[in-house]
């Protein structure tokens, strides 16, 4: 048995094979990029299926609902429900699920409040609170994803006061400042609604005394009922971190 091996013989066969290298690095990227793509769908089929929660959650919040005996605008938890989606989801998501949950009621599903639905309770006198609904998710989640209450704070922490807010918890102060830009959002919304129909119903009526009227139907039995929302969601935020 020969164990010589003629060494052109070798030379020739390795120059002749074709040495695939391991550490392909164009392999991995592609490999790399695969995986992020998947990744990002992943992200964003999450991110879709949050929204249709919340919207579900925004029609089953419409529906808990207590009708006081003075007024056409019933106590629900919508506005509960509103304020945790901006502060959960971000502005553009929040938006996205409120823009579902009225898409929703437009096209006959009974989600609205008192299971109704339609442009006729669009027309109605809570009308305005619905789409108040829309734009309160956009802006509350757009004052607390961008730190807007934390990048004002910088000029007091900057003063150097030891009464300054640094003091205190920036993210509390901010979620509560985005909560109640939210709220006042959905009462605006709301009151020039209310009002435009309150002044269509009853024409005899003087704008001042139809102003008067529509905060005391709109917009005061509710404000101490909103604000214990507000610290419901402070509270159950600093126990389960709706969003870090």
């Amino acid at each position: 048995m020969n164990n010589n091996i003629n060494p052109d013989i070798s030379k020739k066969f390795l120059s002749s094979s074709k040495v695939i290298p391991i550490g392909n690095s164009s392999f991995y990227q592609e490999a790399g990029s695969v995986s992020i793509l998947a990744a990002e769908s992943q992200s964003k089929t999450a991110k879709i299926s949050y929204t249709l929660a919340f919207a579900m959650l925004m029609a089953i919040s419409a529906n808990a609902f207590v009708y006081l005996p003075f007024t056409p605008v019933p106590i629900t938890m919508q506005v509960l429900t509103v304020l945790i989606s901006a502060i959960a989801l971000g502005s553009r998501l929040a938006f996205l699920s409120q823009l579902q949950y009225i898409i929703a009621g437009l096209l006959g599903a009974p989600v609205f409040a008192g299971f109704k639905s339609g442009l006729s309770a669009i027309m109605g006198p809570t009308g305005g609170y619905i789409m108040g609904f829309l734009a309160a998710a956009f802006i509350a989640g757009y004052i607390y994803e961008n730190n807007i209450v934390g990048t004002v704070t910088k000029f007091f922490r900057a003063a150097g006061s030891k009464n300054s807010v640094e003091h205190y918890d920036i993210r509390t102060i901010s979620m509560f400042v985005s909560c109640v830009a939210g709220l006042l959002v959905i009462y605006l919304f709301g009151f020039i609604h209310l009002y435009g129909f309150i002044y269509m119903t009853v024409k005899t009526a003087g704008l001042l005394d139809i102003f008067e009227k529509t905060l005391k139907l709109g917009v005061i039995p509710f404000i101490m009922i909103d604000f214990l929302k507000i610290l419901i969601i402070i509270n159950f935020d600093k126990v389960f971190k709706i969003k870090a």
